[in-house]
């Protein structure tokens, strides 16, 4: 996290630095005025000497330094007392939760006066304890069940014991796994304990409530790296009197400018222009935070986007002072030339429309910073954005682009004719004229030429790169569909599926899409292993351990991930790869390690959970849905030929419900009114898919007898992983 939050705070001080130092500085290279014989990263134009004393603070360094320092400093841990007493607190009540289960009840009397109980049966005290203790082990709650009252009381007391022990010690989130390993079983070994309940009862369950006792202690944190940087010196440079700042010839960096300007020797009129355009840069930038952070919190929080952001208002500002400098400002209909409709087009379709309409004011602020007095250029600028960036929100396919961009490319020298009209002056016409034409077409050369390259290299999920990705020939969907027929055949599916529920809930379709193409790439790895895929061979599973063949399935997943980062697809597709499982119980492996484990064996359930973890956008949490849906229907389809919509409704309530209890859309952005209607529609499809046909009379008797010849039914974890196992297996 530590990394994510340097990386988003230096795409945000970079963006900023283009917008407020690249962009001005441009601008002050052609500015009017008198003699500049001196401008920054400019060879200087004559020798100059400090006159006294001189010193300047490296600010940037200075900075770098003191953060460096302060997060040098480590942070401040106190006991968490707490946790300390929740710890015991929990292990308390889970013997309470026991004793409870275990105690007599009433039943009905036999008369009015006579009130008799019985002891629970060891099905119903079960029962209660694990709609108690949900979360604790069967095998540790029929452990709980079975053991005598004496025992009951002995293992008690030395859990509790033991649990104080552990929680008297100073344990991080780092040592707790050490701790448990290395401490607990010493403690066990020194308590008076009957049978084997130290393994069976005791250890699991300080296991299982065992947490941190020490947390960070923020305020004395910021304290401690506060002081550290408080105590960290200056960067700075002196100059002595007489001493030389820089040398005719020599390019001057940005200390000597400043040593230069305290003293008064730089000149004055381009440092006024690059001021003031840094001023003004400087208002946008601030601006432009406070309405990314309020407005668009997505774009806030991308440090990509920023930097994007940043690159694209500058290369407009530089693209502006070239075309200055080119004709020169005598005719001030040349100005026209300012491509703010490409500026707003592409951050329209790279970033997102709103942020577009908000380029209106770099825009058309850009212009009279270059040009003094071209306020109708200005106009012209904010109406160009305004125009351009309603013709990128409905671009299904790559010739709506270049209609798009053709149509705002004409529009522009109407823009230009009508402001010169209106506001003169009018005997620049002509020129306006002109130069708006030139504008069109170097938006569209801009537009659909720079596109490709930026949504490439910033990796953006823009439409035209989902586009392109949901081509069928694409080289990654093509191996799937080579290596992993079946495999490929369900993405399909499964892709028509997201596209409508996430259509219907407001999400991105085209995104749902393309993550859905490509969520089960990673089976080209082995496609063998999955049930899609296994026509007319032997499943591999049945010569292979449960724990194998669990992680076997749960790779596929992370070898999606490393193709999809390989062949650099967007992030947001890579997270929904990533998350298309949640972190789901691999159940079919699960059980089978359960039936085949020893007497007194734990199996450890999150060895056969997926660890992508839970998805988090509404694509994410669709797609997760659709897939085990989809694969589900498959199976019972395989076997039955048609579903009923009444098995179709109830197959996907179960897989919703059970994705529900197990929290895998807690994360995610879906409202609970959404995910209904993503259910609802999902079932609509797979009732479109799978509805009952009219059996026709040639094909009676075949359909018979392949039916005979059908598998016995597979649950939905077989269906969607491919873990049918044989009855009987080698050891």
């Amino acid at each position: 996290m530590d990394d994510q939050r340097r990386s988003l705070l230096f795409h945000r001080i970079a963006s900023a630095l283009l917008i407020v130092v690249v962009a001005p500085v441009a601008i002050g290279l052609i500015a009017d005025g008198g003699e500049a014989p001196l401008e920054l990263g400019e060879p200087a134009s004559r020798t100059v000497f400090a006159s006294e004393r001189v010193r300047v603070v490296d600010e940037e360094e200075t900075d770098r330094a003191r953060r460096a320092a302060a997060e040098s400093v480590e942070a401040v841990q106190v006991f968490d007392r707490a946790a300390q007493t929740a710890i015991v607190n929990d292990l308390r009540g889970v013997f309470s939760d026991v004793r409870v289960a275990r105690e007599p009840i009433d039943t009905e009397p036999d008369d009015e006066e006579s009130i008799s109980t019985r002891t629970p049966t060891r099905s119903e005290q079960l029962d209660l304890l694990a709609s108690e203790l949900p979360d604790l082990d069967a095998v540790l709650i029929e452990g709980l069940v079975d053991i005598s009252f004496d025992d009951l009381d002995v293992v008690e007391r030395e859990a509790i014991a033991t649990a104080q022990e552990l929680a008297r010690q100073r344990v991080e989130r780092d040592d707790l796994d050490t701790l448990i390993r290395e401490t607990l079983p010493g403690e066990l070994a020194l308590r008076p304990l009957p049978g084997d309940t130290a393994e069976t009862i005791v250890s699991p369950l300080i296991i299982h409530k065992m947490r941190p006792t020490v947390v960070v202690d923020p305020d004395a944190t910021a304290a401690a790296r506060q002081r550290a940087a408080d105590g960290t010196p200056e960067v700075a440079r002196v100059w002595l009197a007489d001493q030389t700042i820089v040398r005719e010839g020599e390019i001057v960096d940005a200390m000597s400018l400043q040593a230069i300007e305290q003293l008064g020797a730089a000149g004055t009129s381009p440092i006024r222009a690059v001021a003031r355009a840094m001023l003004a840069m400087l208002v946008v930038t601030i601006v432009g935070g406070v309405y990314l952070q309020r407005m668009q919190p997505r774009v806030w929080a991308s440090g990509k986007k920023q930097l994007l952001l940043g690159i694209l208002v500058t290369t407009y500002a530089l693209i502006v002072v070239g075309a200055t400098a080119l004709v020169g400002t005598t005719a001030p209909g040349w100005a026209f030339v300012a491509p703010a409709g490409a500026l707003a087009m592409l951050t329209a379709l790279l970033i997102h429309p709103v942020v577009g309409i908000a380029t209106m004011l770099p825009a058309s602020l850009l212009v009279p910073l270059v040009v003094p007095g071209s306020g109708t250029v200005s106009l012209f600028a904010a109406a160009a954005v305004l125009v351009s960036v309603p013709l990128t929100t409905r671009i299904a396919k790559r010739s709506d682009l270049r209609t798009a961009t053709l149509r705002a490319g004409l529009s522009y020298p109407v823009l230009a004719g009508a402001v010169v009209l209106a506001f003169g002056p009018t005997d620049q016409l002509f020129t306006a004229l002109l130069a708006g034409a030139i504008n069109g077409a170097v938006t569209v050369i801009l537009v659909q030429g720079a596109l490709p390259f930026l949504e490439s290299l910033f990796r953006l999920p823009t439409v035209t790169a989902l586009l392109d990705l949901a081509d069928r020939n694409h080289p990654l969907l093509r191996e799937l569909e080579t290596k992993a027929l079946g495999s490929y055949n369900h993405s399909v599916m499964v892709a028509t599926l997201t596209e409508r529920a996430c259509r219907e809930i407001g999400a991105d379709p085209l995104l749902g899409t393309v993550a859905a193409l490509y969520h089960d790439i990673g089976k080209v790895r082995q496609p063998h292993y999955f049930i899609e895929n296994q026509q007319g061979i032997a499943n591999p599973h049945d010569d292979l351990e449960p724990a194998v063949s669990a992680i076997i399935i749960q790779n596929h997943v992370i070898d999606g991930v490393e193709l999809a980062v390989r062949h650099r697809l967007p992030p947001e597709v890579v997270a929904c790869i990533r998350s298309h499982h949640g972190t789901m119980l691999v159940s079919w492996f699960y059980d089978a390690a359960l039936r085949e484990a020893a007497e007194g064996e734990v199996v450890d359930e999150e060895q056969f959970r997926y660890k992508g973890g839970r998805p988090r956008s509404k694509e994410a949490a669709v797609l997760l849905l659709a897939d085990c849906s989809e694969a589900t229907t498959r199976a019972m389809a395989m076997e039955r030929g048609t579903i009923p919509r009444e098995d179709i409704e109830t197959t996907v309530d179960r897989l919703l419900q059970e994705r529900i209890s197990d929290g895998q859309f807690e994360e995610s952005e879906l409202t609970f009114r959404e995910l209904m209607t993503a259910r609802d529609t999902i079932v609509q499809s797979l009732v479109g898919i799978y509805h009952p046909r009219i059996p026709y009379p040639k094909k009676a008797a075949a359909r018979a007898e392949a039916r005979e010849l059908v598998a016995p039914a597979r649950s939905d974890d077989q269906a969607d992983h491919g873990q049918t196992r044989a009855a009987t297996r080698r050891r």
